[in-house]
């Protein structure tokens, strides 16, 4: 007994007999009702009383006495080595409002059982001891709050039991969260999805991270969520060396208790998520999040930046964590987690677009009083239904997923989320009366209280049914470009910059330009001084000539040497591409005069990078090119059903024309959407953006394609096209290609 004493549970009893090979809480009396007054007292003579205190960390301490257990009895399991009785733990009873213990529902059915009569001394021997050491290890994860306050007091790191951090306060976590569900050795591991990986199997590896049933403290979450992230990232591996050198750097020490950390501006201090982290914890959450901002200046508004380190904190250390968040920011095309106001903007409305048409009952809201600025307001904080609302043990299977396939997954939940708040609404007239008061608390009260399991969650977010992943870039691209056309038309017409409608700014930037407003008002002044190099042509009738000076420090493409645009020329292009791409020093990648014309070489060396420039010179001497926003890799992904993507693309792709005219040609949905039209009129065959096998390549297409290269690059077409509406880049439209080259302006993927 000094075992269990020493785990926090103390053992009395009276000396009795025994019997040595049955269950000590066997007995032939009838239950009592402890609610009543009456209840039988157990016999002094010969019998023996028992009393087991479990200290936990949340609710009141219980004792069992020696009482009957009988077969009938819910927790009863009659598969139990051969009918022997369990501990009942439905007749543990209250003893001081001041001890802690384990919550019934922590423990599973079969927690306790005793050796089979009959079974040799060494084998009841050796189930007792397996059956304590089951006993003992829950308790270790439920005690410890005292020793991990003397460790914070004097900056000394805590031990939790694994797969959790030393960042974490156990004490914060529900008892009957740590309990395990399911066989936890029976659950996949990181090898099986990693083999997947490496196969470019991707969809198989997904299906397993969505079905798998990894619990709260699943062994498997503490190396899953960093290789994963390894994966994700260009690294090869992560290492810790970098992180510490910058803490010490900024801060001129690594002890965390001598820092002195400010959180970056890009938080929003309205939402600190920081789940079930110590003081320790979330003072070294905040160390990671000031290095990732160091360490990445132009994200200037990333909200869910603290509640993703928070999680990831759980499981892995400081520099680990960091490694994490280095991978998830620096995705291509902000994969994982937004970065600006607008793009943050861009993903609520989308989320309501898309409810608006996945989700049944919808519009029922209305009908309930709830308005249109009620859904705006409710949406606006939809990623924190997720992040801060759902219960921990819901929280981590929904990132990972996240981790492996991106922020999709997060929309997708939020509109399993939405679904089923709109099911119980119908069902449930106390919730349906109390929306007009308030739809964003209801929702983030249901979340809460959610009272599906968690697979039946993602069960829920991955079967919406006729709802791809292309749906949702489509419909957050078109509405990002949609807002971002806004601004450019209200940083046009007034001198203040253009918050986002419906999000408040943080009180630390008010009144400060973003970098986005100051790259924006470069572009324009650039746009200027290209309209009036257009009228010079049209008043002078020469080609081209020169504009007024332009200062080429702006933009990092002085080393450039063409043998196709001159500097100017490019700096005009370099006004047209998207004001992220313009801080990037660009490469040239691939190039007719040096790498040969084929499109086999230009697949091998263009195809892993995104975005691409691309600059064609006729033997006739006219230039013009495109912009391809998306990988030429994407020609070989294919959908649910093995089939290769015809086209592929954003509506950031454009195309122009420097010789003989100057012009670019951007994406007709931008273009309706400037014109306040519908951004869900745009016709299919104006949404085919790029496409390439091995006998061409196209660029725009739809009654014609805007460029069109045959497999040895030396000749090709280009016409009117449904996707850009541009006329042909050319006189004859046919052409002869005299030299091509390829300007890549990130690395590579």
């Amino acid at each position: 007994m000094c075992y269990l004493a020493s785990h926090g549970i103390a053992y009395r009893h009276n000396e009795g007999a025994i019997h040595s090979h049955r269950s000590r809480l066997n007995s032939t009396k009838k239950h009592q009702n402890r609610s009543g007054g009456n209840h039988q007292q157990p016999s002094s003579k010969g019998t023996s009383q028992q009393q087991f205190y479990l200290d936990s960390c949340d609710t009141p301490s219980y004792y069992l006495e020696n009482s009957s257990v009988q077969r009938e009895n819910p927790i009863y399991d009659p598969g139990n080595n051969n009918d022997i009785d369990l501990v009942d733990l439905n007749q543990l009873k209250i003893v001081t409002d001041n001890s802690i213990a384990v919550p019934i529902s922590a423990f599973p059915r079969s927690l306790i059982q005793w050796p089979v009569d009959g079974s040799t001394k060494n084998k009841r021997i050796a189930e007792v001891k397996k059956q304590v050491k089951l006993l003992g290890d829950l308790i270790k994860m439920t005690v410890g709050g005292n020793q991990q306050d003397e460790a914070l007091s004097d900056d000394k790191t805590p031990t939790n039991p694994p797969p959790f951090s030393a960042q974490v306060d156990m004490s914060r976590i529900p008892v009957q969260s740590l309990a395990h569900t399911t066989d936890e050795l029976s659950q996949p591991k990181w090898e099986d999805i990693k083999a997947h990986l490496q196969a470019s199997r991707m969809k198989e590896a997904k299906t397993i991270v969505r079905e798998s049933e990894w619990g709260l403290s699943s062994p498997v979450r503490e190396e899953l969520w960093k290789q994963i992230c390894l994966y994700q990232s260009t690294e090869k591996e992560f290492g810790d060396f970098y992180y510490w050198d910058t803490v010490k750097q900024m801060y001129g020490t690594t002890e965390l208790s001598e820092c002195q950390v400010q959180l970056p501006t890009c938080i929003d201090m309205n939402y600190l998520s920081s789940q079930s982290l110590s003081p320790r914890g979330v003072a070294a959450c905040e160390r990671v999040l000031s290095v990732v901002a160091f360490s990445n200046p132009a994200i200037t508004y990333a909200p869910s930046l603290y509640p993703i380190c928070a999680l990831l904190l759980h499981y892995m250390d400081e520099a680990d964590a960091y490694n994490c968040m280095s991978a998830l920011v620096g995705g291509s095309q902000n994969k994982f987690i937004t970065q600006t106001k607008v793009a943050y903007e861009a993903t609520w409305r989308a989320a309501i677009t898309l409810c608006r048409k996945h989700i049944r009952g919808f519009s029922t809201l209305a009908k309930f009083g709830v308005t249109q600025e009620q859904i705006d307001e409710a949406f606006q904080g939809w990623i924190w239904w997720i992040l801060a609302a759902l219960p921990l043990t819901h929280l981590v299977r929904v990132v990972d997923c996240f981790l492996l396939e991106g922020a999709k997954v997060l929309l997708r939940v939020a509109m399993a989320i939405f679904q089923m708040f709109v099911k119980a609404v119908t069902r449930d007239s106390t919730m349906a009366a109390s929306l007009p008061r308030g739809l964003k608390d209801a929702i983030i009260r249901y979340c809460q209280s959610i009272q599906v399991p968690p697979q039946k969650l993602l069960k829920t977010a991955f079967g919406i049914r006729g709802f791809r992943r292309t749906e949702i870039n489509k419909v957050i691209l078109q509405t990002e470009m949609y807002l971002k056309s806004q601004r450019m038309v209200s940083s046009g017409s007034s001198c203040n910059v253009h918050e986002a409608p419906g999000l408040t700014r943080a009180m630390s930037l008010e009144g400060l330009p973003t970098s986005e407003a100051q790259a924006d008002i470069k572009m324009m002044s650039h746009t200027l001084t290209i309209k009036e190099s257009a009228t010079g042509n049209s008043q002078t009738g020469s080609r081209s000539p020169a504009p007024r000076a332009r200062s080429m420090g702006q933009y990092p493409i002085q080393n450039i040497k063409s043998m196709i645009v001159s500097k100017d020329e490019l700096l005009t292009v370099w006004s047209w591409l998207p004001t992220r791409m313009t801080l990037h020093q660009p490469t040239l990648i691939y190039t007719t005069e040096e790498h040969g014309c084929s499109l086999t070489t230009f697949f091998q060396r263009v195809e892993k990078h995104e975005p691409t420039l691309m600059c064609i010179r006729t033997t006739n001497d006219h230039v013009f090119g495109a912009y391809c926003s998306t990988a030429w890799a994407q020609r070989n992904i294919t959908d649910e059903y093995g089939n290769r993507q015809t086209y592929f693309g954003t509506g950031e792709s454009f195309l122009f024309s420097l010789r003989p005219s100057l012009a670019k040609y951007q994406w007709v949905g931008i273009t309706q959407q400037q014109e306040e039209a519908s951004i869900s009129n745009v016709k299919h065959s104006a949404e085919l953006f790029m496409h390439g096998d091995s006998n061409m390549i196209t660029i725009g297409g739809g009654n014609g394609n805007g460029i069109m290269l045959d497999q040895e690059l030396r000749y090709g077409k280009t016409e009117n096209c449904d996707t850009f509406n541009n006329p042909p880049l050319t006189p004859d439209g046919d052409f002869e290609v005299k030299v091509i080259e390829v300007y890549s302006l990130t690395k590579e993927m």
